[in-house]
């Protein structure tokens, strides 16, 4: 090789070298710099704020009103509009507080306010869509339970709000909710927070198919490194979930499994995860917190229907005649203008569908997709008539 040639290729490995270590030296800079202006964690890794949910002094937490936008549903987005009460809504739009024709409010958590699927496809959405003559709205908000639907409602009452009928669907974590979530502080407003979780076996989240892996030494040091780290295990685990067999769902304390707390108390009686209150004085919570509901709306003359329907483990774990079902079916007794009890039409459905899992819920979670929403409108409006 001549000099020439060699004095070049030595050039190039030295602009690489100043190149590379500037780069190094850039990143370890940088690295200082966020680690003291933000001392409290990684700021790449920080919640996204959210300007759909907003947090309410009266009832806890709702949506934001007049709200045009989308909701982050696993890797999509999902279109959302609000009313100017903060109710899920068709589109955005003004609601007077005195009706001029009949009003039903729906209320309920998640499944109500219906993640993951567009408004005219949820449950409550067609429902509207098959009674136009009714001014609908949805009242429904994720984690919400019998402690915050009388707080809702009441409030809105209080505020001026006027309608005809109530339509409350009981969540089967609204037990569980009522055991580790809400409690009331000294002045008697209700408080959201968890609290007498037990071990991370009590968790209300199921575990993923995918653990994390533990952090490697460069995530532990490095705020870019620990984002690139969790990027790559968000991808690991959204492959995970696709690939995922129903046995991979169903190992202990996942989303199917027969031992995940949340709904596992309408045939499981171990209450190791439902802190000092236990199941039993849990239902009664509820109970009590619907008898509170109960009073008002009689005491305004506004009418009282009650809603239950399965989770993923009703249908493989339990019976039709399940206890969420009994048990609401009785307290409704003398209370209820309607009962609807959706439990028949989902384990018929599920007598006449091998992959009705996969057909009713998003796979990999517990609430209806869109055909699970059609299924219970279908019996809904059927019976509304």
């Amino acid at each position: 090789m001549s000099w020439s040639r060699k004095n070049s290729t030595y050039k190039l490995f030295r602009i690489l070298f100043i190149n590379f270590g500037l780069l190094v030296s850039l990143v370890v800079v940088a690295e200082i710099v966020l680690h003291l202006v933000y001392t409290g964690g990684n700021p790449f890794l920080a919640p996204a704020r959210n300007e759909l949910r907003v947090r309410d002094s009266h009832y806890t937490h709702g949506l934001k009103p007049n709200f045009n936008g989308f909701d982050a549903w696993g890797s999509s987005k999902v279109p959302i509009f609000t009313n100017s009460l903060g109710f899920r809504d068709a589109a955005v739009r003004s609601v007077p507080m005195a009706a001029d024709r009949k009003r039903v409010v729906f209320i309920g958590d998640s499944f109500t306010e219906s993640l993951g699927v567009p408004y005219e496809q949820s449950f409550v959405g067609l429902f509207a869509q098959a009674f136009p003559a009714i001014d609908v709205l949805n009242a429904g908000v994720s984690s919400y339970a019998p402690s915050v639907y009388y707080e809702k409602l009441k409030y809105f009452i209080d505020s001026g709000l006027t309608f005809d009928e109530a339509v409350v669907y009981i969540d089967i974590s609204d037990i569980h909710d009522e055991a580790i979530l809400y409690s009331y502080d000294k002045n008697g407003a209700l408080q959201m927070g968890l609290f007498q979780t037990g071990s991370e076996e009590c968790s209300p989240v199921p575990r993923p198919p995918l653990p994390r892996p533990e952090k490697r030494w460069w995530e532990k040091v490095s705020y870019v490194g620990e984002f690139l780290g969790q990027m790559r295990y968000s991808a690991q685990l959204g492959r995970a979930i696709e690939q995922a067999s129903f046995e991979d769902f169903a190992k202990s304390r996942s989303v199917y499994s027969r031992d995940y707390a949340r709904p596992s108390w309408t045939y499981s009686d171990d209450s190791s995860c439902y802190g000092a209150l236990g199941i039993e004085a849990s239902i009664d919570k509820a109970k009590k917190q619907m008898d509170r509901l109960h009073e008002l709306l009689s005491s305004r003359g506004i009418a009282l229907s009650v809603g239950v329907y399965p989770w993923p483990q009703q249908l493989l774990y339990d019976s039709e005649n399940s206890r969420q079902a009994r048990l609401w079916r009785d307290w409704c007794a003398g209370k209820c203008r309607r009962y609807f009890d959706h439990f028949p039409d989902f384990f018929q459905y599920k007598a006449q569908n091998a992959d009705f899992l996969k057909s009713l819920y998003f796979w990999g979670d517990f609430h209806f997709n869109v055909r699970g929403n059609e299924l219970l409108a279908r019996q809904l409006i059927k019976n509304y008539e």
